[in-house]
C-alpha cells in the first residue's frame, strides 16, 4: 500500500476526495505496494481505487483524462538495502559522526528508475527482474564494475555467489528494457585486459545498453579495515582516456553514437578540460559526472551576459568546490569579478 501524505487542493486527487493518511491498497485489483505499483495502475482512464482510512475500507470510482496528474504525495517507500560490501563503497570511507542517512547503503531497482540510482542487481529477486519488465521500469542504471563473473564477485565483496551480471544484462536487453552502465575503475583490479572484456561484453547488448561510463575509483583518508585500493594517477587517466577514446570512436563508426565515456574526473586528472558537446550524445549520464563540466560550461556560456549584467557592486559570494575544478571555474570568477 501507499499512503497519501499531501494533496494538491486543486488536483484531481482532491476532487476525488483523499484525504491526508488514506491507504491505497489496490487499484482495478492489482495490489499497490508502492509508488511504482500507483504509477502503473493508475494510467488507465477508469479506475476503481480500494482505500483504508482508519478502521474502514472504502471503494472509490475515478474517471481519469489522460496524463491528468492526481496531486497526491505519498510517504517515502521502505528502501531495500545493499548487501554487497564492494571494496570502493563511498559509504564505507565516510567519516563518523554525520547523520544516520549518509550511511545507509541502498540497492534498489525501484530508485533506478524512478531516479537514477545504480544498482548492482544482485540484491533482486527473479520476482523484482520479472516486475521490471511486466512494468516497463526503464531505464535502469546498473552498476557493473566487471562482466567476469569471479572478478565482480570479488569487487562486490560478496562470499555467497550471485546471478551471472550477463544473465540479467541479457534477459533486460531482450525484453525492451534500457539500460546505463557504469564501470568504477580500480588500478589492478579490473583495468587493463578486464577492463577490455567489460566493454566488450557490455558493448554486445547494445541498443539495449546505450552507454558505459568508465568513473575512477574514489578514495578517502578513512579507509581503516578496508581492501587496499591505489588511486587513479595522472598516468592511468591518460591510459584509460586512450582507450575510451578509441573504443567510442569504433562504436560512433558503428552505432552512430560513442555509447563508452570518460567521467570528467578522468580528463581533470591530466589537465584537460572536456570535450565539447559533441562528444557526449544526448548526456546519458550527466549525474554520474559524465559531461556536468562541459554542461556547465555550457550554461554559463549561454547564461553569461544576463549574469554579469544582474550582479551588483559590491556584490560577495563564497564560492566552496573540489581542487580538480578550480582550474575551470576560476578563469570564470576572474571574469566576474572584472565586472
Amino acid at each position: 500500500m501507499v499512503v497519501v501524505k499531501y494533496i494538491d487542493p486543486d488536483s484531481l486527487g482532491a476532487r476525488a476526495g483523499f484525504c491526508i493518511g488514506d491507504q491505497i491498497l489496490r487499484i482495478n485489483g492489482e495490489e499497490v505496494k508502492d509508488l511504482i505499483d500507483f504509477q502503473v495502475s493508475s494510467a488507465e482512464d477508469f479506475l476503481q481505487i480500494e482505500i483504508k482510512r482508519g478502521d474502514e475500507t472504502y471503494a472509490a470510482e475515478i474517471e481519469r483524462e489522460a496524463g491528468e496528474p492526481f496531486g497526491l504525495e505519498f510517504e517515502d517507500m521502505r528502501l531495500r538495502s545493499c548487501n554487497n560490501k564492494c571494496v570502493f563503497c563511498f559509504i564505507h570511507q565516510m567519516p563518523k559522526g554525520m547523520r544516520r542517512s549518509l550511511y545507509f547503503e541502498d540497492d534498489d531497482f525501484r530508485l533506478s528508475f524512478l531516479h537514477g540510482s545504480y544498482v548492482t542487481l544482485t540484491n533482486v529477486r527473479d520476482s523484482d527482474i520479472e516486475r521490471i519488465v511486466e512494468q516497463g521500469l526503464s531505464p535502469q542504471y546498473i552498476s557493473v564494475h566487471a562482466t567476469d563473473p569471479a572478478l565482480r564477485q570479488e569487487l562486490l565483496g560478496r562470499t555467497k555467489p550471485t546471478v551471472d551480471i550477463n544473465q540479467r544484462l541479457r534477459y533486460l536487453a531482450d525484453n525492451g528494457i534500457e539500460m546505463h552502465t557504469q564501470i568504477v575503475v580500480c588500478p589492478g583490479w579490473n583495468d587493463g585486459k578486464h577492463l577490455e572484456r567489460t566493454v566488450t561484453e557490455l558493448a554486445a547488448y547494445y541498443p539495449s545498453v546505450r552507454s558505459i561510463a568508465l568513473v575512477p575509483v574514489g578514495l578517502t583518508e578513512h579507509r581503516e579495515r578496508l581492501a587496499k585500493l591505489s588511486p587513479v594517477t595522472p598516468d592511468l587517466a591518460t591510459e584509460y582516456l586512450a582507450a575510451a577514446e578509441l573504443w567510442g570512436d569504433r562504436f560512433r563508426q558503428r552505432c552512430g553514437e560513442r555509447l563508452v565515456y570518460a567521467a570528467d574526473e578522468l580528463f581533470l586528472l591530466v589537465g584537460q578540460i572536456p570535450p565539447p558537446v559533441e562528444y557526449y550524445d544526448a548526456f546519458p549520464q550527466l549525474e554520474n559526472g559524465i559531461g556536468m563540466v562541459r554542461a556547465f560550461l555550457e550554461n554559463y556560456a549561454n547564461s553569461r551576459q544576463k549574469l554579469i549584467h544582474s550582479i551588483r557592486e559590491n556584490f560577495r559570494i563564497g564560492l566552496v568546490t573540489g581542487r580538480l575544478a578550480e582550474p575551470i571555474l576560476a578563469p570564470l570568477l576572474a571574469e566576474l569579478n572584472e565586472c
